[in-house]
């Protein structure tokens, strides 16, 4: 039996898991729907689309402080329509029906800060309004595209959106803390790790500043002085500190709504949210500022981590482990941090990190008999060989090959990866 013929004999015995690079566990225990299930697959395509070129998350993900501050304020900026469509504040009332959809009952959206599903139409206000995450009160003026930004620009409840005011979000006594268990009406998700809204207004802010701000030489023509977030700190500004922004980010990855609002905010005005996308960017960014205290994140197995943080802070995060064939890890031993571990979902809470971190797990949890080496093949739907690698470059490569299905090759197993 030829070589080819024999890798397609193994994958007919073996069961496929369809992934992607950077699919989300979460995000699979999520989805109760059949609508749900293609809102994350039409996500993974266009979150994949939209960085290319210049662009492409190994080139982004290489870069730190205001070079990967200047990458994608440039990115974002060239992307932003606003202006050259002609978007207006007025425009935001008549797109939420797509932008942030409820996925369960046609002509619902689902508001900010409390996850109640109401009637998407425009009753003049009467049911619901729209909240700038960044008050125009400091420096998001609606008449100015920072202020009406389906990004950052929400829809929201009148009784949610008057108790949040122009506070700025923090989780002391004077500040604004969107700390509720959310319980979506909506059985497109299930109510396992639905989260809050802290992560949602921490990505929000990092938005604003990094689409409308300035660090270092870098800024585009969106500029708006008023966005300098680490001018906008304190209970004056818009969020209590760096480190709370950071750990609200961290410990409240994106969910299912996150991703499906970002791409209706891109076919709406062009750019995304890349904290959605590619939560690791944020500290990435701030990796050098005096205020934070980083520790390096290594991942001592064959697991991918996701999102794939390289630092972390004293706070900790959350993210999802996977195997090479797709399960999770039965077990997992980190030094370095306090942790725990939800193998159902592959879930690693992360605390109290204390120095360098090393995440171990148990190893693959597949069928015993199968036997993993280190040398992985990618195919292509013909089976013609791509690469051959080690598996601890599976990550950058696959971000390097057109969108299509590949067939990935470890010892004797096999899996297809949707890219």
């Amino acid at each position: 039996m030829n070589k080819k013929l024999q890798f397609f004999t193994l994958l007919l015995v073996n069961i496929f898991s369809i992934s992607s690079l950077q699919a989300a566990i979460d995000m699979q225990a999520h989805l109760a729907t059949d609508e749900a299930q293609y809102a994350y697959t039409s996500y993974l395509s266009q979150q994949s689309s939209y960085y290319t070129g210049n662009y492409t998350y190994t080139t982004l993900l290489a870069q730190t402080g205001d070079q990967l501050f200047g990458s994608l304020n440039t990115l974002m900026g060239n992307t932003c329509k606003l202006e050259a469509w002609g978007l207006d504040y007025g425009d935001l009332r008549y797109a939420y029906t797509d932008v942030d959809r409820d996925l369960n009952k046609s002509g619902n959206i689902i508001g900010y800060y409390d996850g109640y599903s109401f009637a998407g139409k425009w009753d003049s206000g009467n049911t619901w309004n729209r909240e700038h995450t960044w008050p125009q009160s400091k420096g998001a003026n609606k008449d100015i595209p920072m202020g009406h930004d389906m990004q950052s620009v929400r829809p929201t409840r009148k009784a949610a959106n008057s108790d949040r005011g122009n506070t700025a979000y923090g989780e002391g006594g004077s500040y604004y803390d969107p700390d509720d268990e959310i319980s979506i009406n909506n059985s497109a998700y299930k109510k396992i790790n639905l989260g809050t809204y802290r992560g949602d207004a921490a990505r929000v802010i990092m938005y604003d500043y990094i689409v409308y701000g300035q660090a270092g030489s870098y800024k585009n023509s969106l500029y708006n002085g008023n966005a300098q977030l680490l001018n906008k700190l304190g209970s004056s500004g818009v969020f209590e500190s760096l480190r709370i922004m950071l750990k609200w980010h961290m410990q409240d990855p994106p969910s299912l709504t996150e991703m499906v609002r970002n791409d209706g905010a891109q076919a709406y005005q062009g750019n995304r949210n890349p904290f959605i996308d590619f939560p690791e960017f944020a500290i990435q960014i701030f990796l050098n500022n005096s205020n934070i205290k980083t520790h390096k994140v290594k991942v001592n197995t064959s697991a991918t981590l996701w999102p794939n943080y390289q630092y972390t802070l004293s706070d900790g995060f959350i993210a999802y482990l996977t195997e090479a064939d797709g399960s999770r890890p039965e077990s997992v031993d980190v030094t370095g941090a306090t942790f725990s571990y939800d193998a159902t979902m592959g879930r690693l809470t992360i605390t109290n990190v204390t120095s360098d971190m090393v995440i171990s797990t148990n190893g693959t949890t597949a069928i015993d008999d199968i036997y993993y080496s280190n040398k992985i093949v990618i195919y292509n739907i013909t089976g013609t060989i791509i690469a051959e690698i080690s598996s601890e470059n599976l990550s950058s490569t696959l971000q390097t090959l057109p969108s299509g299905l590949y067939i990935i090759q470890q010892g004797n197993q096999a899996r297809k990866i949707m890219r």
